[in-house]
This record gives C-alpha cells, sequence and structure tokens, in this order.
C-alpha cells in the first residue's frame, strides 16, 4: 500500500496576508491581528493554527460571495476562526478569543 502525499484545491486560494481592520470594531480587529500572528507562527506544527491561518486570511475573499451582506460571511467565518482557535494559549490567547466570540454575537442576525 503507498502512503500519498497531495492536496487537491477546489476554488481560488486566498492570499497568505493578514486582514487589515475588516472588522466593525477595534476591539474585534486586534483580536483577530492577535489570533493571526498566533496561527501563522505555529501553522507548521499545528493544525488548529494552521486552519485558524487560513479561515483568518480568507475573510475578505469570503465576503465575495456575499457582497450584500458582510455580516453573514464574516459570521460564518469566524465560526471557524473559534473553533481552531480553542486550543491557543499564552499572550493575548483568552481575550482575543473572547473579543472575537463578542463580535460574532454581535453580528448574529
Amino acid at each position: 500500500m503507498n502512503n500519498w502525499d497531495f492536496v487537491v484545491q477546489v476554488g481560488p486560494t486566498a492570499p497568505e496576508i493578514e486582514p487589515d481592520n475588516v472588522f466593525k470594531t477595534d476591539e474585534a480587529n486586534k483580536a483577530l491581528h492577535h489570533a493571526y500572528q498566533w496561527a501563522r507562527a505555529k501553522a507548521s506544527s499545528s493544525a488548529y493554527a494552521n486552519a485558524a491561518k487560513v479561515y483568518i486570511e480568507a475573510i475578505e475573499m469570503n465576503r465575495e460571495m456575499e457582497p450584500n451582506n458582510p455580516d453573514y460571511a464574516d459570521r460564518h467565518q469566524l465560526t471557524y476562526i473559534l473553533s481552531n482557535l480553542t486550543y491557543w494559549r499564552g499572550d493575548h490567547a483568552k481575550e482575543s478569543r473572547k473579543a472575537l466570540k463578542d463580535y460574532h454575537a454581535s453580528i448574529r442576525a
């Protein structure tokens, strides 16, 4: 039996850049920045960090699919981001997760 190492991609890839001030509040944007810094630093050693990084980078691309309702797009993206931040520990982790959860709750319709 052979082991295969490959990735299949469907659709475009989000650019590997940190989104800048995509949310409506400074607190949520700061929290996203801290989350992205952690995810980028740990992406090669943690599947959760790598997934969080990818979801954070894709926020703006996801909004293109919902141009009339960016809150809807952000709410769904934040759900995935938050689930992958569960194992984040260290500086800013607790406060940033709380800020992102609060922002997520505030945009729920």
